[in-house]
Order: C-alpha cells, then sequence, then structure tokens
C-alpha cells in the first residue's frame, strides 16, 4: 500500500517531468522559460521531500531565484521574440543524445546495488545519520576554510557577469 508521501513524491515528479518536456516542445521562448522556472521549481519540492533542506533553498536561491530571472529579462530585451523557436537540424542528434543517456541511467539504476544500503550496521548507519543531520555545517565549513580561494573567485566572476549585462543594456538605452 503507497503512502500519502509515495503519492506527493510521484506526482511532484511526474508534474516536473511534464514541465521539462514542455520546455523543449513548446514553440513560445517566453513560455519554454516559464516551464524552464516550473521545473526548477519541482525539483526544489523533490529536494524538500527527500529532506534535503540545504539544496532545495541552493536550488530555489540559484536556479528559480537567479537563473530564471536572468534567462526571462534575456528574452524580454532581446529582439525578434516573436520568431519563436525555429526547426532545428539538432533535432535528431538531440533526440539520440537524449536516448543514449536515458539508457545509460537506466542501466546505472539497474547495475546498482541497492541491498548495500540496507545491510549497514548500526554503527555505520549511524555515521551516515549523522553525515546527513550535519552537512550544512560541514559544507560551510569546508568552503571558509579549504575552499575559500575558489568561492571568492567565482564571486569575482559573477560581479563581473553582473557588471557586462548592466554595461551592455546600457550601452543599448544610450
Amino acid at each position: 500500500m503507497m503512502q500519502i508521501a509515495d503519492i506527493i513524491f510521484y506526482l511532484t515528479g511526474l508534474i516536473t517531468l511534464s514541465s521539462a518536456l514542455m520546455v523543449i516542445l513548446t514553440k513560445d521562448i517566453f513560455r519554454a522559460a516559464l516551464f524552464l522556472a516550473a521545473t526548477f521549481l519541482g525539483v526544489v519540492a523533490l529536494f524538500i521531500l527527500l529532506f534535503a533542506e540545504f539544496l532545495a533553498a541552493v536550488q530555489l536561491i540559484i536556479y528559480v531565484g537567479a537563473i530564471s530571472v536572468v534567462i526571462i529579462f534575456a528574452i524580454m530585451f532581446t529582439k525578434n521574440v516573436k520568431i519563436g523557436n525555429p526547426f532545428s537540424n539538432f533535432r535528431i542528434t538531440g533526440f539520440l543524445l537524449g536516448l543514449f543517456m536515458c539508457g545509460l541511467l537506466i542501466i546505472s539504476i539497474t547495475a546498482f546495488d541497492w541491498d548495500t544500503i540496507t545491510t549497514l550496521d548500526t554503527k555505520e548507519m549511524e555515521i551516515v545519520v549523522y553525515a546527513y543531520q550535519n552537512s550544512i555545517y560541514y559544507i560551510g565549513k569546508i568552503l571558509v576554510s579549504n575552499l575559500v580561494v575558489p568561492f571568492i573567485a567565482s564571486s569575482f566572476i559573477l560581479l563581473a557577469a553582473v557588471i557586462g549585462a548592466i554595461s551592455l543594456v546600457k550601452e543599448r538605452t544610450e
């Protein structure tokens, strides 16, 4: 018998996959961007259902909050948006690549030994639970100790991207 959490999980996964499919199939690029934002929100919901709150917060802030908004603004500033997505010459190649990746994913899932998860002894299970409960602390500790230089470098790269975007928009309005 399926529990309510399982039903919500499968329903959220179905909605997420449907909106991801609509990103590919819709002709209107603005609606495709909105479906992409809906897909990102679906992934946030899946992370929440899987008790990965930190990943859900990062997904919400970065992808839904930043990437989706930037894509929508880029579409709004682009000329000739009414044309839509023209037929691509890479549609067959993309389909074959997607089919290959789907097959690789299915092979990976079926080849994994799922019994190793359930055969952990009590001490190993306590270590796994402790690591998941304190993962945010350890990620933060690593970011400000071992990875402080790449963290600062990525912030400067993002700052340069924002300044470049502002300068591009400012040149068009003058």
